[in-house]
Formats: structure tokens, sequence, C-alpha cells
């Protein structure tokens, strides 16, 4: 028996135990009774087999009344924060919780491979665990640890509340942020070198005929100067934020002009249907949602993009700004001047938070440095049946291989992966997009000599 045949028999088995097959030659049977036989013969079928089911009407009302509840559970959601605002927590109460979470977190056995849990000694604990960043924003370590202290399991765990938190709190976030990429030999004042968007016309094409690369993107994250992380972000600073990056757009001229949508005003449907396109984003990260990332949802956060939707601006997602620009196909050259010449246009009106050691600054100490990443999603089928020759050859030319759904690499279907620069901080934007323009070529080069050596044999 073939492994096809023995699929259908497997299911075959299945539907039978969960009485499906029963349920349908019933359903056929009676339809085949049925003396005026309906025009609708799959509404039949569906109303016989369910008979407590809700018809097409009623299936509106209740949709409705979903959408309703929806959107009121998320006014009670930001009056709860527009409460939890005003509370505000004693220094006492800051240290209570602190400590109470820190011990959480070191005495979970299981969940050891924290950053935060490696480097947050009880000597820094002590040392930090009252002292705040500047006012007004008043940051205290708990506010920059608690996702970690509460999800054991993050890798890092931990966010910057603002841009001074990198400076006060140093002596945790230095070696996280040295650990994480791979600096830690690294002794310069400097980890991160000024921007060098290079010379845009040597990133090419690299998939012309569109035998391999299904689509290239470019995305860059940026954070307003002068105004806390999501962490601390105020309601009122959420909608400043998205004011200043609605103005900035107003100014985009050429291929980059577009329109911009404000969250709370597009309805349901349309957000899961453009979220599946990957034009919107949506909150869920529990990791992000206990770091404060979602507070006053949907309130601040919206979309800009232009008709073809290779240009795009993502506010308030997690940092304040995320750029992107996309094309399906393997144009790399083409998305990266199009990503150049929109944040050129940006910073004409916006500053962005930079640090001197550090670079552009984001909320997530993995996020640091030039904040780029650029991918593609690349059909190798040949390559992908040898995972092991795949991964060494990736890890050659520093390049980081996931499944399309952003998971490991054991989640590649028909041999379409993604494929990323592993590295963000050291290194300029330019010698980023060249590295994954020169590790793509060398993959696709890989594939190729499996089909010539497949076609020999």
């Amino acid at each position: 028996m073939t492994s096809i045949e023995s699929k259908r028999v497997q299911y075959r088995k299945y539907l039978e135990r969960a009485g499906v097959i029963d349920a349908l030659s019933k359903a056929l049977i009676k339809l085949y009774e049925e003396q005026n036989k309906p025009e609708d013969a799959i509404r039949f079928v569906r109303k016989f087999m369910c008979e407590s089911c809700p018809d097409d009407a009623q299936y509106d009302v209740m949709k409705n009344d979903l959408e309703e509840a929806k959107t009121h559970i998320s006014k009670l959601e930001q009056e709860l924060e527009r409460l939890r605002g005003q509370i505000k927590k004693s220094p006492e109460e800051y240290q209570e919780l602190t400590t109470e979470g820190y011990k959480s977190l070191m005495d979970d056995e299981e969940n050891v491979s924290s950053l935060l849990r490696k480097y947050l000694t009880p000597e820094l604990l002590e040392e930090y665990m009252l002292v705040t960043t500047p006012a007004p924003v008043d940051a205290y370590l708990y506010d920059c640890a608690v996702s970690g202290f509460e999800h054991h399991d993050a890798p890092v765990g931990i966010f910057a509340a603002d841009a001074d938190s990198y400076d006060v709190f140093n002596k945790l976030f230095d070696p996280i942020i040295k650990d994480y990429h791979g600096q830690m030999d690294n002794e310069n004042d400097v980890l991160q070198k000024d921007p060098d968007f290079g010379n845009v016309d040597e990133i090419e094409n690299l998939d012309p005929e569109r035998k391999y690369i299904l689509s290239a993107r470019i995305r860059l994250a940026r954070n307003i100067e002068g105004l806390p992380f999501f962490p601390k972000l105020t309601e009122k600073q959420f909608i400043e934020v998205e004011e200043k990056v609605r103005s900035a757009t107003e100014t985009m001229d050429g291929e980059l002009i577009g329109s911009y949508l404000t969250m709370a005003d597009i309805d349901a449907e349309t957000q899961a249907e453009m979220v599946k396109r990957h034009i919107l984003f949506q909150r869920g990260d529990e990791k992000l949602t206990t770091a404060g990332c979602y507070r006053f949802w949907p309130t601040g956060r919206g979309v800009y993009h232009n008709p073809a939707e290779t240009f795009l601006i993502w506010v308030n997602r997690q940092d304040h700004v995320h750029i992107m620009s996309m094309a399906q196909c393997g144009d790399l050259g083409d998305v990266y001047n199009r990503l150049v010449n929109g944040l050129t246009e940006l910073e004409k009106t916006l500053a962005f938070a930079r640090h001197p050691r550090y670079g552009n600054l984001t909320a997530c100490p993995t996020n640091l440095g030039t904040t780029l990443r650029a991918s593609v999603h690349i059909r190798l089928p040949l390559l992908s049946k040898d995972p092991d020759r795949l991964l060494a050859l990736a890890e050659e030319q520093q390049l980081q291989v996931r499944g399309t759904d952003g998971g490991e690499l054991s989640t590649v279907e028909d041999g379409v992966m993604d494929i990323s620069n592993k590295r963000k901080l050291g290194f300029t934007e330019f010698e980023l997009v060249k590295t994954l323009q020169d590790g793509v070529v060398t993959l696709i080069n890989a594939e190729e000599e499996l089909e010539i050596s497949g076609q020999e044999g």
C-alpha cells in the first residue's frame, strides 16, 4: 500500500469513527426521498444534518451581535486601562512586585534560559530596585522586566520602557544586548555603525525568471524621539504618535503616495482580511500583552499603504513605526530602493530615537542597531530535503531559515521557506541587505546544482 493510499484509509476510518459518513449518508438518502427536489441541495443537506443550527438570517443576527459585543469589550478594556493609569503605584509596591517577580523567575527550575534570569543578579536587583528613568516617564525596573517575570520561557524577558532605560539600567541591558547579538567579545564603546544604506543600485533582482522567489520584503523599526516606548505610552501619547506619523505621510510622492487608515475605523471583517494579506497587524502575543503593548487598543493604531501595497507603515504595532517595502517577486533592489526613499521622506519631519552605543532604539533589545530585517519567501524543494546542508549553508551566509508562518524549519511545506538576515547590530543597513542578496544567490545555486545532478542521474 502506498503512502497516499494509507492516508486515505486512515482518513476514512477517522470519518467513520466521528460519525461523519453516517450523517452524510442519512442526509443524502433524505434528499433522494424528497419529492420536490430543492434548488439549493447543499443548503438542504446542511439543514438536515444540523436541525438546531441557525439559518442564514439568524446567523447574520448572531454575527452582528458578536461584533457589537467585541466593540463593547474593547471600550471596556480601554476604560479599564484609563482607570489603571490613574492608580499610581508607590515605591513600596514596586519593590514588592519586583521582589516577587524575581523570586518566581529564579525559583523556576524548568525555564532557565532567559537572558533576564542570566544577568539580573541579586546585586543588580538591589541596586536597581527603586531606581527610575527621568521624569515624566519615571519607569522602574519592574516596568521593563514585568513580562519576563511572568513568562519565564521568554528568551530575553525584558523591554525598554523608554530610551533612557538603556542607560539607567545599563548594567542589565548591556550584557543582554551583547549576548543576544553575539557581541560579547566587543569591547568598543560603540557597538553599532553609523547608518549607511550604500549604493542601492548594487542590490539586484535575485530571480528575474521568477522560478524560486515568491516575494521579497525589508522592514525597519523606529521610535519617535522624546516619547516613551509602548510599556509607558499614555493613551494621549498613542494618539500623538499616530498623528505625527499621519502628518509625515502627507508629503509622500511618487509610488509612495497612499492613504492612512486608523484601525478603529476599519470594521472587523476588513481587518481580518487585511491581516490575512499581511497589510495590517493584530494583537495576541501574551508576552507583549503583559509588557503593556496592547493597552488602549485600538487607539493610536493604524496603517499607511500605497495602492500597490508595496510600501507600508504600521503605527504602534510594537514600536512607534514599522516601515516596510515588499514585492511579489525577487526584485530585492526595487524593494530596497523604495524602503530607503520612504524612510528618507519620514525623516524630513520625524526625529527618531538613536543611541550613541546601540544605534536605532527599539523597545525590544533584540531589534536594536539597524533594526533591519530583509527576507525572501523562496521555494527550494530539493535543498529543503537536506535540512542539514540547508542550515549549514545558511549559517555560513549569516542567514536565518524559518517556515513562512514564522515557525521553525520543521514547518516548511512544499520547499517554501522564509530566509532573512541573522544579524542586526554591528553592521550597516547595506551590509545586511547585501548579505541576504549574496546568501540567497548561494542557496539558489545549490538548488540548481541539485536539479542538474538529478537530471543527469
